[in-house]
């Protein structure tokens, strides 16, 4: 059924690039401001156009060294809000990752039997989106967020995969840590999305 339902939602390049549009042109998007690297890199590009050149050396050499230390803690602090908490190591979107879905599977259940819940539910989770994406379900990309395909998985399969998206993206982005249940949960939205597929 879902094949089918696959074939039904395989866009031609123009109609791809016209839903492409029409997603990205929601409000919701254009409501976000810039990210705090975009913030950082505009202050101190503002920053260095008033600094005058003209004066003396040594103290434009010092306040370049300040400005170099403020760039690099603030590029630190914000990888490492990426990075999230426990032993995840993957940041970043949710494809950004590229193991095929028999690995993201094997590696959930390695970091599950560890104990290591929250990496076990980031892998089933990506490996549920990477499953729907080898099926041709739905058509993922390396820029897509959680939420995003967590939106377009849930319109063609029916499963609900919003709780999924949004314990992916408070361990990846917000610290966040999962408990054995948590992990369960991921299993099972993982088991419900390869049985949908099999059908």
């Amino acid at each position: 059924m879902l094949r089918r339902l696959a074939a039904a939602l395989s866009p031609e390049g123009d109609e791809a690039r016209r839903w492409a549009e029409e997603e990205l042109g929601k409000g919701k998007y254009a409501e976000q401001g810039p990210s705090l690297l975009e913030r950082v890199g505009t202050w101190l590009v503002e920053l260095l156009e008033r600094i005058s050149f003209t004066t003396d050396a040594p103290r434009t050499g010092s306040i370049a060294v300040v400005i170099l230390i403020v760039a690099l803690a603030a590029a630190g602090f914000y990888l490492s809000r990426l990075k999230g908490g426990g032993t995840v190591t993957a940041a970043g979107l949710i494809l950004d990752d590229h193991r095929p879905a028999s690995v993201l599977v094997r590696d959930a259940e390695r970091a599950y039997r560890s104990g290591d819940y929250a990496a076990a539910c980031v892998d089933y989770f990506r490996a549920s989106i990477r499953e729907l994406d080898q099926a041709g379900i739905i058509a993922a990309t390396p820029a897509m967020t959680a939420t995003e395909a967590a939106s377009w998985a849930t319109a063609r399969t029916g499963i609900p995969f919003e709780p999924g998206a949004k314990l992916f993206d408070s361990i990846m982005y917000g610290g966040g840590s999962a408990a054995r249940a948590d992990a369960d949960a991921m299993a099972d939205l993982l088991s419900r999305c390869s049985d949908g597929i099999r059908v």
